[in-house]
């Protein structure tokens, strides 16, 4: 997840308005956040942002020269974080080529080449994060999103979405160019915002506690409007609905827990991920912020 821009000060239009659930497709809507212009679809619970941002402005946005100067600056430990997500991967793959759609500036796909050993790929939208991407690197990303580049079909063990599928205008349809650039059998992870209920105990229990030490303590936030410099989440899933929109997709949840996101790890944030990690494995809630998930390959019915 990307940390806001310093230099970032224009707001957005807000002019896109969506008419169609893109998990179920009903067309009724309720607010579930007026100041951050959420709402929830009335038949499968899926919620967005509703009007949002224009993909150009998002776009522009996320290539501001500036906009990961926090990334590079806290290098260290961001490759501790990329180095764990790469050793859960490789336990997942079947093989050894990977896609990683909206691959930022670079450090996973080139921890996967170089330690690992895989063929790798990966689109960006960023033309400031691909630009980064080429120089640390050697990595030539294809520049654009995913849904509209010629991916070679059938032709990745992995697909890895971290804290992407959040940000792309329609969910459904990339999942679609997933499945598609899938061999069969393969894998795909995802790395999302945990937006299940239980995932606002913590921010709750400290703003709580704060209080009663007579602390200053803002109420938690669900959703924040969207900024330019800030992050840009145009969907929030819960786990029902995703589990639902990766099996509408070709896909079979296998597994889901807690991402561990931060991108500096210590003692301490590996010590919650692990505690809370525990808890899902017992209990099947996820007190995280963030889930992460493995889904295998579906072959579509009537293809043997």
């Amino acid at each position: 997840m990307a940390e806001p821009s310093r230099t970032a000060t224009a707001s957005f239009s807000f002019e896109e308005t969506v008419v169609a659930c893109d998990v179920c497709g009903a067309v009724e809507f309720r607010p579930v956040s007026r100041q951050a212009v959420v709402v929830e679809c009335r038949r499968c619970g899926y919620r967005f942002v509703n009007p949002r941002p224009s993909q150009a402005e998002i776009v522009a946005a996320y290539s501001d020269p500036h906009f990961y100067d926090a990334w590079i600056e806290d290098d260290a430990g961001r490759i501790r974080m990329w180095s764990k997500r790469l050793d859960l991967v490789r336990k997942e793959a079947t093989g050894r080529t990977l896609l990683d759609v909206g691959a930022g500036i670079g450090t996973f796909l080139a921890l996967a080449r170089d330690r690992a050993g895989w063929s790798v790929a990966g689109t960006e939208v960023s033309s400031a994060a691909v630009a980064i991407a080429r120089q640390r690197y050697g990595l030539e990303l294809m520049r654009g999103q995913a849904e509209s580049l010629p991916l070679p079909r059938a032709a990745f063990d992995t697909v890895t979405l971290w804290h992407v599928l959040e940000h792309v205008p329609s969910p459904s349809r990339l999942l679609d160019v997933c499945h598609a650039a899938l061999a069969p059998g393969g894998r795909l992870v995802i790395a999302c915002p945990n937006d299940d209920d239980t995932s606002q105990v913590e921010p709750r229990v400290k703003a709580w506690l704060k209080r009663r030490l007579g602390r200053p303590a803002a109420l938690a936030v669900r959703y924040e409007r969207l900024r330019p410099g800030g992050e840009i989440h145009l969907s929030h899933f819960t786990t029902p609905v995703l589990r639902r929109l990766l099996q509408d997709h070709g896909f079979r949840m296998v597994s889901v827990t807690v991402d561990d996101h931060y991108p500096a790890p210590s003692w301490k944030t590996t010590t919650r991920i692990a505690v809370y990690r525990a808890i899902a494995r017992l209990t099947g809630r996820n007190f995280g912020v963030a889930m992460l998930v493995v889904a295998h390959y579906r072959a579509p019915v009537g293809t043997g």
